[in-house]
């Protein structure tokens, strides 16, 4: 079980001066600003999400992408369809990713305006010990709220707190920085750019995480297997839809985001043959236990989220936070 903070409730202060005035000096009446309410409320969301989960799990029982258009968009849908794939080859060799349906905390995004967005803190599901972070989202007022992302909290990190008032969240537009380090969706560049180089990008610092990690280790397995028979090289860019972001009591924000990457494989010594089996292997050649010769260049291509916590401008500590990631998918094979 690993920990998070939880979202804790902001409740607004307010200071009211009092003392004498005469009529001439008396500021004229203004409306009371009106208070945020969320998008729905926790009773009702929690209905909302086991009507999700079940459409899912029925969708999951018979591997078809289809059923997942009515409760499911954005990242998961993408990454979910890759799975079914992957599932349809490679049969009980082949998990899917673990959802839990057991939310622990959740806060959900104010009413005013679309899309609505909403986060939960879950259960680790059955199978794991690791809890998770589902996102969902209602993209207009004619469509259904919809599971958006599910990722593990990563080991050994801690979700942050969100700044709630009057009972919801607030969601944070991609290209808002202001308070904050950086804003979402170059936060989300900059993790991409710090995977790909090894590297903290300029004016960002992103701390050690396992998801890099992992992914830096697949380049040395893949390195290792070519040899000097070709090159192997890996690009990282966001991808999908905008990241879904909320602010944080701490002042900073929590940007939730997909992650597209890609691994080349090319033949550089002349008359050499690189073959590939694993996940490649299948997803190319569509068998279980499939291989493929790279004819030139190979190049696979993945799909990840990822959550970060983004600290506020002039923080104590500045630096980026990994916070959770899914399992990589990979979700296509380009072959020559």
């Amino acid at each position: 079980m690993h920990k998070y903070s939880g979202f804790a409730l902001a409740a607004a202060a307010s200071l009211v001066l009092s003392g004498c005035a005469s009529q001439e000096t008396l500021p004229e009446p203004t409306p009371a600003p009106a208070a945020t309410r969320a998008a729905a409320s926790t009773e009702t969301f929690e209905e909302i999400q086991q009507e999700i989960f079940s459409s899912v799990a029925d969708a999951d029982a018979e591997t078809d992408a289809d059923l997942l258009a009515d409760r499911t968009v954005g990242p998961f849908k993408k990454l979910r369809t890759g799975e079914y794939k992957l599932k349809g080859i490679l049969a009980d060799s082949f998990g899917l990713e673990k959802i839990s349906n057991s939310a622990i905390q959740t806060a959900i995004s104010g009413a005013q305006n679309y899309p609505h967005s909403a986060i939960s803190v879950m259960d680790a599901p059955q199978g794991s010990n690791l809890q998770t972070i589902a996102v969902f989202q209602q993209p207009t007022a004619r469509e259904n709220w919809k599971l958006w992302g599910v990722l593990d909290i990563l080991p050994g990190a801690t979700f942050p707190s969100l700044s709630l008032s009057e009972g919801s969240a607030q969601a944070i537009e991609p290209s808002n920085g202001e308070g904050v380090v950086a804003s979402p969706e170059d936060v989300l560049a900059g993790y991409a750019k710090s995977a790909e180089s090894g590297k903290n990008p300029k004016g960002m610092k992103f701390s050690a995480d396992k998801l890099r990690d992992t992914l830096w280790a697949g380049k040395e397995t893949n390195e290792e297997a070519v040899g000097e028979a070709g090159s192997v090289a890996m690009s990282y860019e966001p991808g999908g839809p905008d990241p879904v972001s909320f602010a944080t009591e701490d002042g900073g924000a929590l940007v939730v985001g997909q992650l597209n990457f890609n691994t080349t494989i090319e033949v550089t010594q002349e008359d050499a043959t690189i073959t590939l089996g694993s996940t490649i292997g299948a997803l190319a050649s569509g068998e279980a236990d499939g291989e493929i010769d790279v004819d030139g260049t190979m190049t696979a291509n993945y799909t990840v989220m990822v959550a970060l916590h983004i600290p506020a401008d002039g923080a104590e500590d500045e630096e980026i936070a990994a916070i959770g990631a899914s399992d990589p998918v990979l979700i296509k094979v380009t072959n020559g």
